[in-house]
């Protein structure tokens, strides 16, 4: 018995344990995830749903960007090297929805245009996106569309931890703050690259993009950068226009009382994109952009008249030094026949304003007259100001006057929105 074990032993010593199924599922597991990534970045690659790679745009396919309206920190940056824009828009959301580059008001000299728009842009922003597209662009002109809100410091703005990342652009900028090329921009691309093919993010978002190159109404972004409105169109047929105005109303009174305990302002960021347009020779017109009356109510309500006031003041006198005689400055803000409308009852569901989809955001119909106005047209009169150092202080005069009317022509809206001042102050 003893020799049989032995021999056993040995002979299962000399061939050596037997090859298990392992190794071949291993193989099959390898294999199969690498057709996977493949598929993924390929389908991921032909849809470019952020439009970083620039595939070409093939209708029913990949032409309407779905999801890079929920990307623009991404998508912009990399559109706006491939449009060689004449003319550059910069601005917030406002802007963003407000000013379609195909607008028929932008003369063929201006063609083509670009919205580089940014949604939650802030000043920093607008100048860092403006010096990213000089570094291979040389526009004509640009645009920067303003507003106090935007001006405004914070000290609560939160940016939720499953947004970060698109607020993280400083890696994809071609250049530095200071106009020195950027060395982390090589890394930034690689990293959009594969985010933009082979993350679970994108597949989703290819996917929802395929799914959404028919019907109407679907919200997407343009090859020329603009957001087309249709999720505020949505909006407005879904809540009607009354509850959007209420709900915008709600959060800036918010913000207004928690900026009213510091109140810092700043616009110095314009001042220096002021400079950097000027060194590239583009014409820049600066436009305050207008406020539907409930906002400008807001403000009033919330003891800030003062402070919108001083930043025109500041803003008009600050560009004037800055390149006197070579920037256009445009105010669009205050009480007008378009700004003035009122609102829907709270019931109705149908389009909503004419003019704006809510206090702040207003339509590519009156981004249009804005466009025409700030490109020569004398067409609407009265609709739009060019601001110099000398007419600002009649300009603001001018606009208590007409507030003062509003006010006592409008009882019903100045209760109401005193009565959300109230609430918040609660």
């Amino acid at each position: 018995m003893a020799v049989l074990i032995d021999e056993e032993v040995r002979s299962a010593s000399a061939t050596g344990p037997r090859a298990g199924p392992a190794p071949r599922y291993i193989a099959i597991w390898a294999a199969t995830l690498l057709v996977l990534l493949a598929l993924t970045m390929g389908l991921c690659a032909l849809v470019d749903p952020y439009a970083v790679l620039g595939t070409p745009l093939v209708g029913g396919l990949n032409a309407r960007k779905t999801a890079a309206i929920d990307w623009p920190r991404l998508s912009k940056a990399y559109m706006v090297q491939r449009a060689r824009p004449a003319t550059i828009i910069l601005g917030n959301s406002s802007a963003d929805v407000g000013f379609d580059p195909a607008s028929a008001a932008w003369p063929e000299a201006a063609r083509p245009v670009f919205n580089l728009a940014i949604d939650g842009g802030l000043p920093g922003n607008h100048l860092r996106y403006l010096q990213h597209a000089l570094a291979t662009a040389s526009p004509r002109q640009i645009v920067l569309a303003v507003n106090f809100n935007e001006s405004m410091v914070l000290t609560a703005r939160r940016v939720a931890a499953s947004v970060q990342s698109q607020f993280d652009f400083e890696q994809r900028m071609r250049v530095l703050a200071d106009g020195r090329p950027n060395p982390a921009y090589a890394g930034g691309r690689a990293a959009d690259l594969v985010f933009a093919t082979l993350s679970f993010t994108a597949l989703s978002d290819s996917i929802k993009t395929l799914l959404h190159q028919h019907g109407a109404g679907v919200a997407a972004q343009t090859e020329a950068g603009w957001n087309n409105g249709a999720m505020m169109i949505g909006w407005t047929r879904q809540d009607g226009a009354y509850a959007m105005a209420m709900r915008k109303d709600r959060e800036k009174i918010g913000q207004y009382l928690s900026w009213r305990a510091h109140k810092v302002l700043d616009i110095d960021p314009v001042f220096r994109l002021v400079q950097v347009a000027r060194e590239h020779g583009a014409e820049l017109s600066i436009v305050i952009l207008p406020n539907h009356a409930d906002g400008l109510e807001v403000l009033r309500q919330t003891g800030l008249d003062a402070d919108y006031d001083a930043w025109k003041t500041a803003l008009v006198e600050g560009v004037s030094k800055a390149a006197p005689d070579h920037v256009a400055i445009w105010d669009f803000s205050g009480y007008s026949a378009y700004t003035t409308e009122e609102l829907p009852p709270p019931q109705d569901r149908g389009p909503g304003l004419r003019w704006f989809y809510e206090p702040l955001h207003f339509k590519p119909a009156l981004g249009a007259l804005m466009a025409a106005r700030i490109e020569g047209a004398a067409e609407p009169a009265g609709f739009g100001v060019r601001l110099t150092p000398g007419i600002v202080a009649a300009q603001i005069a001018a606009y208590h006057q007409a507030q003062a009317a509003w006010v006592a022509s409008h009882p019903a809206d100045v209760a109401r929105i005193a009565a959300l001042v109230a609430a918040a102050q609660k």
